[in-house]
């Protein structure tokens, strides 16, 4: 036999599969697949058809955006500043198990959400936010999911572009488009066990975003949607701008972090007396000396 011979059996056994299962799939399309309920007048009752599919919808979109695409290996998060369990960079682990040890312990039971905010602009609020929401993955009985809510200075959409993800939805398209679920906006983030929600393609940069009712909503339905869900927020300077006490006011938690040597007592003092003194779970110092 022939190669070309080869070839066209093995097109001519894939063309019957494909027949057969077209063949199916039409015989399924004539079945009803939700059931229908009768009104006492004899009428079809479709809102229950419509809440199927609409179920339905969600769950694909729901499996699409949690598929693994691509995971960063040990040396790709190396370069990329990201803890992981092999990390070389122990005293940057170490630090980010101690923060993340003392929020389980502000909260024994249940799950949180914390607001991870630079004290300046490039202070390294969002160094940290990314890598507490690394360092909560690493235990694989729980789950990370980090909100990009820093409208200044967005970081996540990178780490997107490197897995392909670029063209995820965001944080402002759901805010703004009411049709779109949360399901919509949940990406991987090339890590394991860590969910990411990116800013979005908007460009307009509003604090009535955060102050609607729409958001309030999305922080508890992203942190009652799984409970061993952690969720961090990266948010904006809490000295430039009005965005991240409103932040602070709707997450469980607020920590706080400032460049070593780049912030005076004074500063530092008046952005503290802001927040709630309830809420305010510490200060990291970056950059410090060894």
């Amino acid at each position: 036999m022939t190669d070309r011979a080869k070839i066209a059996n093995v097109r001519s056994i894939v063309q019957q599969q494909q027949g057969k299962r077209t063949r199916r799939k039409r015989k399924e399309s004539g079945r009803s697949m939700v059931p229908v309920n009768r009104t006492t007048s004899g009428r079809t009752n479709l809102s229950a058809a419509n809440d199927s599919v609409s179920l339905a919808d969600k769950a694909r979109a729901d499996l699409a955006n949690m598929e693994e695409a691509k995971l960063f290996s040990d040396r790709q998060l190396e370069l990329l500043g990201i803890v992981h369990p092999r990390s070389k960079n122990r005293g940057l682990v170490d630090a980010m198990r101690q923060l993340r040890t003392k929020l389980y312990s502000l909260k024994e039971e249940g799950n949180f959400s914390v607001l991870v905010s630079s004290v300046v602009p490039q202070g390294g609020g969002s160094f940290v936010a990314l890598n507490l929401a690394a360092t909560i993955a690493f235990d694989k009985a729980k789950t990370s999911l980090l909100v990009d809510a820093n409208l200044h200075d967005p970081v996540i959409h990178k780490l997107l572009k490197l897995i392909g993800r670029d063209d995820s939805h965001g944080l402002l398209e759901y805010l703004e488009h009411p049709e779109l679920g949360v399901e919509h906006i949940v990406s991987p983030s090339g890590i394991p066990r860590m969910r990411v929600i990116p800013i979005g393609s908007h460009t307009e940069i509003s604090a009535e975003h955060f102050t609607s009712a729409r958001y309030k909503q999305l922080m508890v339905d992203i942190k009652e949607r799984y409970d061993n869900r952690f969720v961090v927020v990266d948010g904006p300077a809490m000295s430039t701008s009005a965005d991240a006490r409103i932040l602070s006011d709707i997450c469980d938690y607020t920590v706080l972090v400032l460049p070593y040597g780049g912030v005076t007592p004074g500063v530092l003092d008046s952005i503290v007396d802001e927040i709630d003194e309830r809420k305010l779970a510490g200060v990291v110092i970056n950059d410090q000396p060894s």
